[in-house]
Order: C-alpha cells, then sequence, then structure tokens
C-alpha cells in the first residue's frame, strides 16, 4: 500500500491505493473532509481502478473517454465543457481517456454525506447515483467557487471552505441520491441563548482560525444541522457573519495607531494583508489605509 503524507484523492489501481490522478496538486484543501485537486487528465492516466470514495469530477473542457464496468462492454462517452461527472464508486472500472481535459476534482467524505442526509430527511441513506456529465448550474457554481478557492491558495479560510462543503453536500444528497429522498425535516433556528453563545465565542476567537465543526460544537449541533439553523437565525451564512465581525474588529484596531496593517489583518483572523485589505473595500468601501486617515 502507498502512504501519503497528505490527504489525496485516490483510488485502488493494481492492488494499492494511490493517487487518481498522477502528479502533485498545488495548494491542497486545508479541509480532511473536502479534499480539492486541479489536474491536467489525459491519456497517461488512463487504466482499471476502484474508487472507494464519493468523487465528483467538473470538466473545464469537452473530452471523450471509453468506460467499462466489471466486466461490460466499453462504450464511448462524451463529457460537454462545464459538466460534472459523479464517479461510480466501489466497483471495477476501465478508464481510457481520449484526449486531454483540465478536471477539478472534489472529494467529499462520507461522514459529511450522511450527516446532510440525517439533518434533512432524518436518513443517513447518501449513496450516489454515478453519472457521466451532469449538466447541473447549482451544482457547477458550488464547484467553480472550490475552483477559485484552490487557485487562491484557499485564503478565504476553513469556515468557508467548510460552508461551501455543507451547500454541496445538502444539494447532492437532495437531488444525486440513489433512491429517492424523504420528506424534508424542518430544522428552525437557534435559541436565543444558543446564539448568544455562538456570537461570544466567535468574537473571542476573531484572531484564529474558525471551522463550522468548532462553531456547531459550541451550539451543540451537528455542523450540517447547525448550518442550516445559523442561517435561518441570522439570515447569513456563518462565515459571512464572521467576516462582518471581523471587519468591525478591524474598524476598532484601525482607529489606534500602534498597529499597522499587518497587525490589524493578524489580529482578525485574515490569513494575509491582501485578502484583508480586499474584504475590507468590498464590505466598507474604501481601503484600510484609507479608512485610517480619514479617522
Amino acid at each position: 500500500m502507498l502512504f501519503m503524507t497528505v490527504p489525496r484523492i485516490s483510488a485502488i489501481q493494481q492492488g494499492r491505493l494511490a493517487p487518481l490522478y498522477g502528479g502533485t496538486p498545488r495548494n491542497l484543501s486545508p479541509s480532511p473532509t473536502l479534499l480539492v485537486e486541479s489536474h491536467r487528465a489525459g491519456p497517461a492516466d488512463s487504466g482499471t481502478r476502484l474508487i472507494p470514495g464519493q468523487v465528483l469530477s467538473l470538466f473545464l473542457e469537452p473530452v471523450g473517454v471509453r468506460h467499462s464496468a466489471e466486466g461490460f462492454p466499453s462504450s464511448r462517452i462524451g463529457i460537454p465543457a462545464n459538466s460534472t461527472v459523479i464517479s461510480m464508486r466501489g466497483r471495477t472500472e476501465s478508464v481510457v481517456w481520449l484526449g486531454p481535459a483540465q478536471i477539478l476534482a472534489v472529494q467529499v467524505a462520507d461522514s459529511v454525506m450522511a450527516a446532510a442526509a440525517s439533518t434533512l430527511f432524518d436518513d443517513e441513506g447518501f449513496e450516489l447515483t454515478p453519472n457521466p456529465g451532469v449538466q447541473d448550474a447549482r451544482l457547477s457554481a458550488l464547484l467553480q467557487v472550490l475552483r477559485f478557492e484552490q487557485a487562491s491558495g484557499f485564503d478565504s479560510g476553513r469556515l468557508f471552505l467548510d460552508g461551501i462543503e455543507q451547500a454541496l453536500a445538502a444539494h447532492l444528497v437532495s437531488h444525486y441520491r440513489a433512491r429517492e429522498p424523504g420528506r424534508r425535516l424542518r430544522t428552525g433556528g437557534l435559541s436565543p441563548s444558543c446564539a448568544k453563545r455562538v456570537v461570544d465565542y466567535i468574537r473571542s476567537h476573531l484572531d484564529g482560525t474558525l471551522s463550522l465543526e468548532a462553531l456547531a460544537a459550541c451550539a451543540g449541533y451537528s455542523p450540517a444541522h447547525f448550518s442550516r439553523a445559523f442561517r435561518e437565525t441570522f439570515q447569513v451564512t456563518p462565515h459571512a457573519f464572521v467576516l462582518d465581525r471581523r471587519i468591525e474588529r478591524a474598524t476598532e484596531l484601525l482607529a489606534r495607531p500602534d498597529h499597522s496593517l499587518l497587525d490589524v489583518a493578524q489580529l482578525t483572523g485574515f490569513q494575509t494583508q491582501q485578502h484583508f485589505s480586499r474584504v475590507f473595500r468590498q464590505r466598507i468601501g474604501i481601503s484600510p489605509g484609507a479608512f485610517r486617515h480619514a479617522g
């Protein structure tokens, strides 16, 4: 077996677990439950494999493949640009690439999918139906967000990535489950005491990395349940709420001359000064430096 020092989207090939695609992708995901990789795939990636995880591949350009599974005759499949392949999992398949293509490969952990199914339908059944090319604007948009995040080094932070993961899992279990979903459940919002506890936790941890898992634990919910309940209570996502609190804190710190712009960025939990400046301008309308001088 091949032991990998960092989590990779993998498949069993020639009797061992190895990365599904060759090469080393840059900017690997900081989330252990949502793996995101960009690849230039092609004929060199052809072969027989078994994918154990739940893998989606967004194709950024069209390509043809020949595909067969468990002894059935092969067939040619044309995959259009901006379509998503929901990979077959747990079954041996043979894939022959007929040309190169740029793809974004994403793997969502079973635990996240099961939690989404339980929260939405009180049913942990989440197995997805394989599909050689889904044309779904919502699904493509979520994957494109992950693509841009990966290209930027995931500089929007872990909480933003967690939110996209929850939205992706909810969409998949609602629309692509192998069996018909049950009746959708109503989540309800956070109680006033729970909402205050979560807000207090956020305010006391603005200078660090906040994750959806940590916020959900503070509330006593699963991440999937918490994400929906938080949005119902505050009418924004946890990530948007935290960004607003960070910018509020930044405006207070900018009024103090003993803090540099880099200090303010670090004290409000931004990974880089550039990311801080970009978000500040988006929300306030001027740069942090201009805001400081105006005060």
